[in-house]
């Protein structure tokens, strides 16, 4: 494993593909490019860059792209991706999941998943017109989301000779996340017409039954996996042509039945996560979580069954196999030998590079103005929900009249706890599908307001006045379901280095620039003894801004 204690590879290569045109690269970045060159031209397969917000992360980024000229880059969110699309247009191409795009059938392209197949029009489907421009371009911008699914599950994308993956500190999150499989009640009433909980809603089985019981979904995918086989049957027995690889029906779209071929291809993909959920069952490497009895009991058409990995290094490796080099970007990594260690990547294999924020702590600091400790409970009512913190909130609100700032809770439940404690205020709840849409307003809005919500600590950009002042209302812990316990059993530490990480990431959004400003107040005494016992995870850009009680 080598480090930035290596001598800089000189190499003005990259100044014919600075990709930030309209500003001179700072000597930070030329630096850090010829490192990130000088690895890559030495062999290194692993390449990680953790560098604090005001380093340019993106720049430098996107001008390797451009000296490789075949790459992919990854980011956390779609609205990641746009702001990379806003900074460098002219060199990226842009592709997204298909209900992104407008449908010119009707609605969008989720709508050709959940109806029969009518795509009297899909030779001009702007989602197939995309992805045939993203295939041919120098270097795609996309997200983990599409470049798993279309990726990993359906092989319908090439390795490049770079990956690079921003936010990398979330990878694991991120993939335990999508090597998750769902059976949505909905679709699959709508496409097959069968209802995957008629069994409880008939009472024949039990709702504690089918949580822990692992057979009853076994049979359920063995059902979908005969349904699926026999449509897929039906449609090669109509003399279509439909034998043909994605390239032949890419550049040929009119030869062959696009009705055919497109479903053809969903129904393939759902028997292949049929298959994928049955065989992890009878493994025992899933783990089985299904939604409240209510919402059973209610008859609702979107409840769900998720079935959720142990663990995720497969899937990890697969994705990494799009790259023969991965680039790994973050402001925050916490630990370079557990990020290796958790992501199955060879230490020996990885070069490693850090550079500080080069942002004033006099502009930056965090006080620690404890109220008492969040976590835990009292005769069933959680300590968060704490009168003495609506107070310090309030105080603390007040102390910034007329300005924006940030409320970080670690579950939605507590922001709405919060907001209907304090609705003297303006406070804007972020998350679920109006995230983006309140974020937008918020950034546009001249107005005093506050945001609130757990998903606010990444890949929020507050600039300026957008935010002055941030809270932390509770250590952001994981929640215990089986699948954390389950990692946390393995590995203690991989437990707080997560809620580490939240923190560090939540301090970011506020000071965005050298000239910006913002404070940051932690009050859950918690964070003490989460600092005390893993002050190795925490950077020391962090840890230099640190101050008692204001």
């Amino acid at each position: 494993m080598k480090n930035d204690s290596e001598d800089n590879y000189s190499n003005l290569d990259w100044m014919i593909h600075w990709s930030l045109t309209e500003h001179h690269p700072r000597n930070t970045q030329i630096q850090l490019i010829n490192k990130i060159n000088f690895a890559i031209k030495n062999g290194y397969k692993n390449i990680i860059l953790e560098a604090g917000t005001g380093i340019g992360k993106s720049a430098i980024a996107t001008t390797l792209a451009n000296m490789y000229e075949d790459s992919y880059i990854l980011t956390m969110t779609k609205q990641l991706q746009e702001q990379y699309l806003d900074d460098f247009k002219d060199m990226l191409v842009e592709i997204k999941g298909k209900g992104n795009y407008e449908c010119n059938y009707k609605g969008n392209c989720d709508f050709c998943i959940k109806a029969e197949y009518n795509l009297a029009k899909c030779g001009d489907c702007n989602y197939l017109i995309a992805f045939r421009k993203a295939k041919k371009s120098k270097n795609v911008i996309t997200n983990y989301d599409f470049m798993y699914r279309v990726g990993v599950d359906n092989q319908m994308l090439d390795p490049r000779q770079l990956l690079i993956l921003d936010e990398a500190h979330n990878l694991e999150r991120k993939m335990l996340m999508l090597s998750s499989h769902e059976l949505s009640r909905e679709y699959i009433s709508t496409k097959f017409g069968i209802d995957i909980f008629e069994a409880v809603m008939k009472k024949e089985v039990s709702y504690s039954h089918i949580k822990k019981e692992s057979q009853y979904w076994i049979d359920v995918c063995e059902k979908l996996m005969k349904v699926c086989s026999e449509h897929i049957e039906k449609i090669e027995g109509t003399g279509s042509d439909v034998q043909v690889t994605l390239d032949e029906f890419e550049n040929n779209p009119s030869k062959y039945s696009n009705v055919d071929y497109v479903e053809k291809q969903i129904l393939e993909s759902d028997l292949k996560e049929f298959n994928a959920i049955r065989l992890g069952l009878e493994s025992g490497d899933l783990i089985i979580d299904v939604p409240d009895f209510k919402l059973i009991k209610d008859n609702k058409m979107d409840i769900f069954a998720e079935f959720k990995p142990y663990s995720v290094s497969d899937a990890t490796q697969n994705l990494l196999e799009f790259g023969n080099t991965r680039i790994f970007l973050t402001g925050t990594l916490g630990s370079m030998e557990k990020f290796c260690q958790w992501n199955n990547i060879n230490p020996e294999n990885t070069y490693y590079i850090y550079e500080k924020s080069p942002f004033d702590v006099s502009n930056r600091p965090i006080y620690m103005d404890f109220v008492s400790n969040m976590s835990g409970h009292s005769k069933g009512v959680p300590h968060w929900k704490n009168k003495k913190a609506i107070l310090k909130i309030k105080e603390l609100i007040e102390r910034y009249p007329n300005q924006k700032g940030v409320i970080h809770t670690s579950s939605n439940e507590q922001a709405f706890w919060i907001m209907d404690n304090l609705k003297e205020y303006n406070l804007l709840f972020v998350g679920g599908e109006s995230r983006n849409q309140v974020l937008k307003e918020f950034n546009e809005s001249k107005d005093a307001a506050i945001i609130i919500g757990a998903s606010i600590k990444d890949g929020v950009d507050l600039k300026g006045d957008l935010c002055r002042f941030q809270i932390i209302f509770k250590v952001p812990y994981p929640q215990l379901n089986e699948q954390v316990k389950y990692r946390k059993s393995l590995d203690p530490s991989w437990y707080f280095y997560q809620a580490v990480m939240a923190i560090m990431q939540a301090y970011g959004r506020g000071i965005r620039d050298k000239d910006d400003y913002c404070d940051m107040y932690i009050i859950d005494s918690n964070f003490k003894n989460l600092f005390e016992y893993n002050r190795n995870f925490f950077n020391e850009y962090f840890t230099e801004a640190l101050k008692k009680r204001f």
